[in-house]
């Protein structure tokens, strides 16, 4: 099992980081970061699935075809979208600033893969970007502090920073420990197919472009894209990973032992970046858990467990603590999946971690919704709603009885702050 700790971006070997402020943002927090490997690492990326994306968005696509680059370059406080040919050509000198001042192999801009985030349909201001790209450039370091400055620097809404880290050993007789290490920023504009999310990962494992992509659909597919704060996705939205391959062990370059290992890691490492995500979700007081069983098939269970996790109704109820089964059955009702009512069932239960793993003895989960009709509630029952929807983190557990088809999705509650934050929002 993969080792977890606080470790952040530049633990990997091979890697080291820099962070600061530019001037971006009128609050003069930090707002530009640049991540850079000792070398030109196997890279690999996937996008927004939205029609309009940004400037960054088509040229680190068009930098990743050959699946290499050694360093990524993010501003936030300006998402660089819907800003024309001349935002696409400011994307692509943020590229070649970090490759003619950071140590890049041959000053090759199309080893730098841009990233913006913030404020839609405003152009970048460059001047102040280079200026900041130099001084970043002479500071790159490793350690703590530059990946605490790294996961500041490309925050937006977001309410805290998100790190995460992970080990796991590979090769024969399993003798060499790789670290894998992800930074990540979203908190609204957070739905399926990626939203404003941004996510940066490093690794040391060797291994080949081609193997790299296919392990980061599937981490992607079981995290990312099984989140949803408010429905709403945006143009920026990436998530990016370098493969260094500064340890020495035999290259991970088709299916096998080695892969199995490196994806679940992998897996692993995003499902904590995507739990803090919706964790952090703009105005969140709770996190929700729809998991789904007993699905005809896979489509089918992703389509219940996303329109539970999507529903506002679904989302209020669990900001007021309210045990509204009929609004979580509904939703799944008008899904679009498979369903019958008299097979169908449903149970809430306490989730993990969350203020129950402290308070004493956790409530058992009540089944409140039981083959098509609610069964009686009782009081010790009544109590045990109670304390799991006072908690931060509920699992809301839907059996439809159908088939083996399985999934989990993440959610949180739809809040009075929400809607503040929002309505206050400059565009």
């Amino acid at each position: 099992m993969a080792k977890q700790n606080q470790k952040g971006i530049t633990t990997p070997q091979g890697f080291s980081a820099a962070a600061g402020g530019c001037g971006i943002k009128a609050s003069g927090r930090p707002d530009l970061a640049v991540i850079v490997a000792d070398r030109p690492c196997s890279a690999a990326g996937l996008f927004t699935a939205a029609k309009l994306v940004g400037a960054p968005v088509l040229v680190s696509r068009r930098h990743l075809k050959n699946g290499k680059a050694q360093a990524i370059i993010c501003n936030s406080g300006n998402a660089n979208a819907a800003t024309g040919k001349i935002g696409q050509l400011n994307a692509a000198m943020m590229s070649r600033l970090v490759a003619e001042h950071a140590p890049v192999q041959q000053a090759n801009a199309n080893l730098v893969l841009p990233s913006s985030t913030g404020i839609i349909g405003r152009q970048l201001p460059m001047d102040k970007i280079k200026r900041g790209v130099i001084k970043l450039a002479q500071g790159l370091t490793r350690g703590p502090a530059a990946d605490a400055a790294v996961a500041q620097a490309i925050m937006t809404t977001d309410l805290s920073p998100k790190q995460a880290h992970r080990s796991v050993k590979i090769g024969p007789g399993l003798g060499k420990k790789v670290h894998l290490a992800g930074v990540c920023k979203g908190s609204g504009m957070i739905a399926p197919n990626m939203a404003t999310m941004l996510a940066f990962i490093t690794t040391d494992a060797a291994i080949s472009p081609r193997m790299l992509k296919t392990a980061l659909k599937r981490a992607v597919s079981e995290t990312f894209n099984r989140i949803s704060v408010d429905q709403h996705t945006s143009p920026s939205d990436m998530v990016l990973v370098l493969a260094s391959g500064a340890v020495d062990h035999p290259m991970i370059n088709k299916p096998g032992a080695g892969f199995d290992r490196f994806s679940r890691a992998l897996i692993d490492l995003c499902a904590d970046l995507a739990y803090q995500l919706v964790r952090d979700g703009e105005g969140a007081t709770k996190v929700f858990r729809v998991a789904v069983r007993g699905a005809k098939n896979q489509i089918d269970a992703d389509r219940v467990a996303k329109a539970v996790v999507n529903s506002p109704l679904v989302k209020t109820a669990i900001h007021g603590g309210d045990p509204n089964w009929g609004r979580i059955v509904t939703a799944a009702g008008y899904s679009g999946a498979a369903l019958v009512p008299e097979k169908l069932s449903l149970q809430i239960g306490p989730g993990s971690p969350g203020p129950q793993r402290s308070a004493g003895k956790r409530p058992k989960p009540v089944t409140v919704f039981k083959r098509g009709h609610p069964p009686v509630i009782n009081a010790a029952m009544s109590r045990a709603l109670s304390r799991i929807m006072a908690g931060s983190d509920i699992v809301l557990t839907l059996d439809l009885g159908l088939g083996k088809a399985a999934t989990a999705w993440l959610g949180c509650d739809l809040s009075r702050q929400y809607i503040t934050i929002n309505a206050d929002y400059t565009t």
